[in-house]
């Protein structure tokens, strides 16, 4: 499946926020200021460029002279221009521009850049798969919530048709190969046979979900609920997707596992990316030093 653009801009800021929480990035950007910057971008170019990332400097300047190199239009770029990003990458702005993202992932060698029409990525390897945030409830108690599947390892084992015994004759193998491929070409036709006849048999079948207080709800698609929206259902995010009603739980090990969003004065935790529950159309954000030291550890929320 191809990625979508905001899909790639989460990548790239869960590989800053990790790069930054493990000191490994770059001193331009582990003190962030346009000068700052600037000045990493212009020790970037001492190493080798490649075409799309000389594409990506040319089109963050705005100087498409092909006559200058990208070393030349970086020190001729103008410092203010590095502004939006070291405010995003602060956490004092909602949003910014695709080019910024792209010139991010360029600065933190950030493997899949840059994002393309079709282009399917996966992000860096390094990225953890099974995500564990413990936040204490008002029981006092510590509760486990898990961002996303957790992976299932092991080798699956070939299934054992009842009546069938294991030989190690190759004769009584292929014989037992056919047999079971017939099982399960039967298993599978009355299984699906059986799913069919129960969906006709349920009234206002259908797979939806709506979200409720801090997280989604299974509904049949037909029905209503006043003043709620009932979208279509994702088994991920209805099993792994939660708004954290404890924030003061938080720590910094919550960077790449916990995502939020900041309207007007309010600011929501939750255990993963993506859109948000209610608001439809704004995108969650990953979590930054900056927004625990300042929203949760101090207690303070910036107007």
């Amino acid at each position: 499946m191809t990625t979508i653009f905001r899909d790639y801009q989460q990548l790239v800021m869960r590989t800053y926020e990790r790069k930054k929480a493990n000191n490994t990035l770059p001193h331009g950007l582990m003190h962030l200021t346009p000068a700052k910057l600037k000045d990493e971008c212009m020790k970037r170019c001492t190493k080798d460029v490649s075409r799309r990332d000389e594409k990506v400097i040319r089109d963050f300047c705005g100087d498409l002279n092909e006559s200058r190199s990208y070393h030349a239009i970086i020190q001729r770029c103008d410092t203010d221009k590095f502004r939006p990003l070291v405010n995003y990458l602060k956490g004092k702005s909602d949003s910014t521009e695709e080019k910024n993202i792209e010139l991010l992932a360029w600065l933190i060698d950030f493997r899949d850049r840059p994002w393309e029409i079709g282009k399917e990525i996966s992000g860096d390897d390094d990225m953890d798969t099974g995500p564990v945030l413990n936040t204490a409830p008002e029981t006092g108690g510590v509760e486990t919530t898990t961002v996303g599947p957790p992976l299932t390892g092991g080798v699956e084992k070939d299934p054992v048709v009842p009546g069938e015994k294991e030989s190690d004759s190759p004769k009584t193998g292929r014989k037992s190969t056919k047999t079971l491929a017939a099982a399960v070409m039967l298993s599978l036709v009355l299984g699906t046979g059986s799913m069919w006849w129960w969906k006709d048999k349920t009234p206002g079948s259908g797979d939806c979900m709506y979200w409720h207080e801090d997280h989604y709800e299974p509904i049949p698609c037909n029905e209503k609920i006043p003043n709620t929206m009932i979208i279509a259902l994702d088994d991920m995010r209805l099993k792994g997707f939660r708004k954290i009603t404890r924030p003061d739980t938080i720590t910094y090990q919550a960077i790449g596992k916990v995502w939020y969003s900041k309207i007007n004065t309010n600011i929501e935790y939750f255990t993963s990316g993506g859109e948000h529950p209610v608001v439809f159309g704004r995108q969650l954000k990953p979590i930054t030093p900056y927004i625990i030291e300042k929203h949760i550890l101090t207690g303070v929320i910036r107007k």
